[in-house]
């Protein structure tokens, strides 16, 4: 079985952006030093700096659930939940067919 990709769309209230965007860097960054992450994108929208999309390359679901009881995943959580309506993200998996 191929590796786990998370798709994340991510899109940020105007006057939120600046208490959110360091976390979603951080969590981006720290990712990648996690064993079983191997790609962790932060790509802004070129049309709205406030649209955002995240690649996230993983071994397998174990991973991407290991992942999120990490510091970093659980400090970027607990933004989100702050934000409230002001963030709106889905998300969804996919199979890199090999």
């Amino acid at each position: 079985m191929g590796k786990l990709v998370n798709l994340v769309h991510v899109t940020v209230a105007h006057g939120h952006l600046d208490k959110i965007k360091p976390a979603m860097f951080e969590n981006a960054q720290s990712s990648v030093k996690e064993d079983k992450c191997h790609q962790f994108d932060v790509a802004v929208s070129n049309d709205d700096d406030h649209k955002f999309v995240f690649y996230e390359v993983y071994d397998d679901q174990a991973a991407l659930d290991a992942h999120r009881e990490t510091d970093h995943f659980k400090a970027y959580w607990k933004l989100v939940g702050e934000l409230g309506d002001n963030i709106e993200r889905s998300s969804r998996l996919y199979t890199i067919e090999e």
